[in-house]
């Protein structure tokens, strides 16, 4: 019988994103309110279909990942390029910002207003690195791979970008997702996706909760200023707020909501970094490229991608209904938000 590996592979999308919605809300139902809890939840449900499939075919679960050893040489190369991957990220959600609200912003600030610094970056950072990246650019990637390399690409990084539901996400989570999809096909590995994703993920917790402090800390010692009349060391503060109103009792709320002149000016500012990590990003990837054409031998007798020549395996068309359902779940979830 000939496996038709995109349709396995759709059907594993279809069941993740149902899934995961589908738990969730039930145990929300049943009077689960944590939100940290919660958003864990959501990601352990959604890797549950892949873990599921990856079962029945028998397979080595490291094998079928893709889990593969990086020489010394793309270990390094992770380095600069989780830099130019945050920073690109980093510019892409700022433009979004002007179309659509920074939810997740939002969202991360209640977590990490709530929760321990500990928590938060396992469940922000750690939990979607793993199951997200085992899922999108493991099972998909490798399921669609046997149509053609460009279609896995392209298509985990769209399915990855409306996963997550909000317009703001998708702009960047597409990016990512290329650049991922990208640097796996490149190194014959998971492995970078997984340490870029949580480098991104970390970056924005440890970044989030060291300026919250920080505010938290200026705004202690504004209200203190304030009682004793102390103006000079009022204006001090509100300097090294720039331009962060602590002297508003809702500043928290009023940081996190910049005005469209704020994110014009940040555009700006992060244009000049955008581009030098976009370049720089390129020039990785066009190193990685060039070392595998040097590895061709070892890519075209399929140790990279074993799979590519199985026996019985059929190139199959990548449309079909369990596909368009599952996306269109994640687009009407999208524009509901």
């Amino acid at each position: 019988m000939k496996r038709m590996y995109a349709v396995d592979a759709n059907r594993v999308f279809l069941l993740s994103v149902l899934t995961s919605q589908l738990f969730v809300f039930l145990i929300s139902g049943i009077g689960v309110r944590d939100t940290m809890l919660l958003q864990f939840l959501l990601e352990v449900f959604m890797t549950l279909p892949g873990i599921c499939y990856l079962a029945m075919q028998g397979q080595s679960v490291k094998k079928s990942l893709g889990i593969n050893r990086l020489s010394g040489i793309e270990w390094l190369l992770l380095i600069p390029l989780a830099l130019c991957v945050d920073k690109i990220a980093e510019f892409i959600n700022v433009v979004s910002q002007l179309f659509t609200p920074n939810l997740v912003g939002n969202h991360m600030m209640e977590l990490i207003l709530k929760y321990p610094f500990v928590l938060a970056f396992f469940v922000i950072a750690v939990t979607p690195a793993v199951c997200e990246e085992l899922i999108y650019r493991g099972v998909l990637y490798r399921g669609y791979r046997k149509t053609g390399v460009w279609v896995a690409v392209i298509l985990t990084a769209f399915l990855f970008g409306i996963m997550h539901m909000n317009l703001n996400q998708f702009s960047y989570a597409f990016v990512l997702g290329l650049l991922f999809a990208l640097i796996n096909e490149l190194t014959g590995s998971v492995v970078p996706s997984v340490c870029l994703h949580l480098y991104v993920n970390g970056r924005s917790v440890v970044l989030l909760y060291a300026a919250v402090n920080y505010l938290k800390g200026l705004r202690e010692q504004y209200i203190v200023a304030e009682a004793a009349g102390d103006k000079g060391l009022m204006e001090r503060l509100l300097d090294s707020a720039h331009g962060v109103p602590i002297e508003s009792e809702q500043w928290l709320e009023e940081y996190m909501n910049m005005g469209s002149g704020t994110l014009t000016e940040n555009i700006r500012m992060l244009l000049p970094t955008f581009l030098v990590a976009l370049i720089g990003a390129f020039l990785i990837l066009l190193f990685l490229y060039r070392k595998r054409k040097d590895r061709a031998e070892e890519l075209t007798a399929g140790k990279m991608y074993e799979a590519e020549g199985e026996a019985g395996s059929k190139r199959n068309k990548v449309v079909s209904p369990t596909l368009l359902i599952g996306m269109m779940i994640c687009i009407v979830f999208m524009f509901l938000k």
